[in-house]
């Protein structure tokens, strides 16, 4: 559908693969298990990725962490980035006309393929799933929910601010009314 690349396999499979030219992958499982509305939605929401430039920015930010790895946040960094991003696909599929519920159940299903989450690609099952699905349906956290996320997320943009000004060539003291270099 739509110039994607159908691939064999009964796993409920759609993603985005590619870093040049990328095309939408769609197993024939997802063929079988997805409705009309859940494919469309689906092949959406990748195309949201494609035309956005998702894969662009998950490369540089996957590259980033392998580089940093030694430092505390990164791959808390990344899964943040990659949720969001799968967000933004979400919301690009929906603003298109597509139905949210459609949506969350392509999710569900893509979801329920063991070790997607390992593929090399970005997938529809990507992301923190139960976040995006209650999104999606407009359930809203609870409050002891959005308390604890903004905590950890405070402390993780902290930590790398904290990383990143300890590094810092131009960091200075004063002492004695007079600036310094540490």
């Amino acid at each position: 559908p739509q110039q994607s690349v159908i691939v064999g396999g009964s796993e409920v499979l759609i993603g985005a693969a590619g870093l040049l030219h990328p095309r939408v992958v769609v197993s024939a499982g997802a063929l079988a298990a997805l409705d009309d509305d859940e494919l469309a939605a689906g092949l959406a929401h990748e195309h949201g990725h494609i035309a956005r430039r998702h894969h662009l920015g998950l490369a540089y930010a996957e590259s980033c962490r392998a580089l940093a790895r030694m430092l505390p946040g990164t791959r808390r960094a990344v899964r943040e980035l990659r949720f969001h991003l799968e967000r933004d696909a979400d919301e690009w599929a929906v603003r298109r006309n597509h139905d949210p519920c459609a949506l969350a159940s392509a999710i569900c299903k893509a979801a329920s393929t063991p070790g997607s989450e390992h593929l090399a690609i970005v997938t529809l099952a990507g992301g923190a799933i139960e976040r995006r699905v209650d999104e999606l349906l407009g359930r809203k956290p609870t409050p002891a929910g959005l308390l604890r996320r903004r905590i950890v997320d405070s402390a993780a943009v902290l930590g790398a601010l904290d990383v990143q000004i300890d590094e810092s060539p131009e960091r200075q003291t004063i002492q004695e009314g007079k600036p310094q270099r540490v």
